[in-house]
């Protein structure tokens, strides 16, 4: 599948990076919030209390995976 989604053309290597990051960021921050509601946890504690350490974990396992898509 990795290499299915490889094949994509862009222009440079770095906007192909950039829109995989902002593509597995926006993903991975929709399900984890998805499934904090539907748990039953209140919106706006995500946003508030919970929200700065849980999106700076997501943002370093974005680019994580990012890195692992963008591997020749």
């Amino acid at each position: 599948m990795l290499n299915k989604l490889r094949s994509f053309s862009f222009i440079t290597s770095k906007t192909r990076w950039l829109g995989w990051f902002v593509s597995v960021h926006l993903l991975t921050t929709a399900t984890i919030l998805l499934m904090l509601i539907a748990m039953g946890i209140n919106p706006t504690l995500l946003v508030s209390v919970i929200g700065a350490p849980l999106w700076i974990g997501v943002a370093f396992s974005s680019k994580y995976i990012t890195d692992k898509i963008m591997e020749d």
